[in-house]
């Protein structure tokens, strides 16, 4: 056995007699990319996967450094989310290679293809979070996180991550070894070294193709390439999600709330005595052109605060930001009130200008709860 600078000790490999198994049957070639060769064949009547280092002139040696680097870390990831290693193998067509479980599924892009249901697409979502946060709890990166390394099994579309030949750990001295092709887009510039914030970064890519249109301040900072910026751990994305989902049932009670106080107010408004008769004005009058830019001025001014208010809101408390939103549509309705007392010969102008501020600040209380997560994670 020999001792190398890609592994952290020699590796031991097996021969199938000492697995139990005569021999195995049916190869057939799955994949020929990068430094590896994998096959799928038949063993006691179960389909097996083995990986092999390609033959390439010059390089032999190192692939099969490479392959021992990668079955030592996955030999060691005991996790229904990452594929499971049987052993190394010393095989007669292949020579050395990884024996590994065959999951029967397909490509991450292919089941995005299928056009999934929501809940199939946050299930998904969860459990390669629950992957991520399994190996980086480990001290594992997997550094190639990307559509064709993320397996959605045919049985409950379940996520398995496979290929961890880029993956890293603190047992190993060699920590650049580069990544595949197709990965230069996934992570973000800057870092010579695979780390925790490369998987964060492809976690980002993966989410923005699962949600597009959703979770927009959550993959923002999951891809962004300052470090002050970007989520520390998944953990932290994982919670940043589940706040998300949290508020999305929050958004109906909230619109339901405003159009409610608007509604009354509208229909209230027929009860309402008129100070006075409601006189003609010319288009362009300075006294109402006093009293409307008095009435944006006062509006917005409730719109923040309350904009204020709801990010702050507790996530333990979030039924807190309904009476906000109540306590929101009666300090404006006291604010119309008492504009119409000081000028109440355009009584019916301010309050059609009231009802329109409503639903416009209605808009921007709607924006701070979708992005709620990303402003709510500064506090962690």
């Amino acid at each position: 056995m020999e001792q190398n600078n890609f592994t952290s000790g020699p590796v031991r490999t097996l021969s199938l007699q000492e697995l139990g198994v005569d021999r195995l049957t049916d190869y057939e070639l799955l994949s020929d990319s990068g430094h590896n060769l994998v096959y799928r064949a038949q063993m006691c009547g179960k389909w097996v996967v083995l990986k092999a280092a390609k033959p390439t002139e010059g390089e032999l040696t190192r692939n099969r450094l490479l392959l021992e680097r990668e079955f030592e870390i996955m030999h060691r990831l005991d996790s229904i989310y990452v594929v499971q290693t049987i052993a190394m193998v010393d095989n007669q067509q292949l020579g050395r290679a990884i024996l590994m479980e065959y999951v029967h599924g397909r490509p991450f892009d292919r089941f995005l293809a299928e056009n999934p249901s929501l809940s199939e697409r946050r299930r998904v979502a969860d459990e390669l979070l629950e992957a991520l946060i399994f190996l980086h709890e480990r001290q594992v990166v997997h550094g190639d996180l990307k559509p064709s390394n993320i397996l959605i099994t045919d049985a409950g579309n379940h996520v398995r991550l496979i290929d961890f030949g880029f993956a890293d750990n603190d047992a190993y001295i060699a920590k650049n070894i580069g990544s595949s092709p197709s990965v230069a887009t996934t992570v973000p510039p800057g870092n010579e070294y695979l780390s925790v914030a490369k998987d964060i970064y492809a976690l980002g890519k993966i989410l923005q193709m699962l949600f597009l249109g959703r979770m927009r301040g959550i993959i923002r900072r999951c891809c962004s390439v300052k470090p002050t910026q970007q989520y520390e751990s998944v953990r932290q994305v994982r919670a940043a999600v589940q706040r998300y989902w949290r508020m999305r049932w929050l958004l109906p009670v909230l619109s339901g709330v405003l159009l409610a106080v608007a509604a009354l107010l509208w229909l209230s408004r027929s009860y309402e005595p008129l100070q006075q008769p409601v006189a003609e004005s010319p288009s362009v009058d300075s006294v109402w052109l006093c009293a409307r830019n008095e009435a944006e001025e006062q509006f917005a001014s409730l719109c923040q605060i309350y904009v204020d208010s709801l990010r702050f809101v507790p996530e333990k408390t979030m039924n807190a930001a309904i009476p906000l939103l109540s306590n929101y549509g009666n300090r404006m309705l006291e604010e119309r009130n008492r504009l119409i007392e000081t000028y109440p010969q355009y009584e019916d102008s301010l309050h059609q200008f009231y009802l329109s501020r409503l639903l416009r600040d209605y808009q921007r209380l709607r924006n701070v709860c979708e992005d709620y997560p990303l402003v709510y994670s500064k506090s962690e």
